[in-house]
Parts: C-alpha cells; structure tokens; sequence
C-alpha cells in the first residue's frame, strides 16, 4: 500500500491444484485499489458504538451513503452489509475482537477487529482489517495482473501479495464485480488470514 495509508488484512492454506507462492504485484495494483484507504483515514470519526448514531452523509460517484467508523454486533454487521446492498467481506468472527464497520461516500468498505479495550475509530490503523472495494470483474483482473501466479484461496478466489505493502494481501471470487484486501501489520497474519478460509461475505439477515 501506499506509505501514508495502512489497508486491509487478515489465516490459511491455499486449496485447489497445488499451493504456488503468492506473486507481489506493483504500480498497477496500487493504482487501481490502494488508494482507496486514504479516504477512510480522512472520513468522519465522530460515528457512535451502533448503527443508528453512525454519521452519515451521501456522495461519491456511487451515491453510497458514508457509515461509521461503528462497532459492530454480528447482528448490526449483517445489518449493515444488507444495508450496502452487495457483498461485504470480513474474516468471520474473530475471538477477543469487536468488528469496527467503515462504509465512505464512494463505497469502500473495511471491518476492522479492534481488541478488547480499543475504542472504536483509534488510531493508528495497526489492526487486522478486511476491505471491500467496488472493481468489475475483479477476479479477472486481479489474475490478469498477476500473470498466472499468485493463491488459489478457499471458495474458489484468488490472491496476490502487494509488492510494495506486502502486509496487504488483495483477493477475488469469480463472478463478483468487487475486489477485496486483507491487512495486518504482520505481512505472514495477512496471508494466512487470506488463505485460510475465512474469509467470506458477511451473513446477511
């Protein structure tokens, strides 16, 4: 990722035909996706701990209303990703941890799991987190980039380690116009978390 941004990520071992280590893709990843964390760290913090105090403003070219930063029951989470209207990635629930929900004005999204103690919105972005962001076609993409190497990841995605943030692991399933990151200060927590198979759409109601 870029310096001044911290994005996304979170454990496993790749299924599929045999486990090829994860290719580092360059400028062209950061182009498309990495920036989008800079909008979070700028987004209002002044969002309460439920969804009904989280402010919120509409804009973007998505017309995506801004939510958050919230703490986030696994019943407000699946609110909330229903709310978003498509698919919301998070790494299932996490022990010891509360999912802190993020949506800005152009529809990123990010769950990140603050320890016991954290308060929510705190700086800095050291935590485990997992991003959503809009990208069509995102599995062809991420594989195009990646030349035919990278991970095969449990439900039939595909990862790619970032080159120039290697804490941050990106990742796609077919057929979903959205492509998501995986963060971890860790850069080793960042993969297994993306090859472990826990990573999967937050349960809707």
């Amino acid at each position: 990722m870029e310096a001044e941004r911290q994005s996304v990520k979170d454990n496993g071992e790749g299924s599929g035909g045999g486990k090829k280590a994860p290719i580092r893709v360059g400028a062209v990843i950061a182009i498309a996706l990495l920036v989008a964390f800079v909008a979070w760290i700028v987004i209002d913090r002044s969002g309460g701990d439920s969804a009904t105090t989280a402010t919120t403003t509409t804009a973007g070219p998505t017309g995506a209303t801004a939510v958050g930063p919230v703490a986030a029951t696994d019943k407000v989470l699946s609110a909330l990703a229903s709310n978003a209207g498509h698919v919301v990635y998070w790494a299932g629930p996490v022990e010891g941890t509360t999912p802190e929900f993020t949506q800005t004005s152009k529809d990123l999204i990010y769950v990140r799991y603050l320890p016991a103690g954290v308060a929510v919105g705190t700086q800095p972005l050291k935590y485990l987190i997992v991003a959503t962001y809009p990208f069509v076609d995102g599995y062809n993409a991420l594989k195009k980039i990646s030349n035919g190497n990278g991970v095969e990841i449990p439900g039939g995605g595909f990862a790619v380690v970032d080159e120039r943030q290697p804490r941050s692991v990106h990742f796609a399933f077919p057929d979903v116009d959205f492509q998501g990151e995986i963060f971890d200060v860790t850069p080793e927590k960042a993969l297994e978390v993306a090859t472990s198979g826990d990573i999967q759409p937050v349960p809707l109601p």
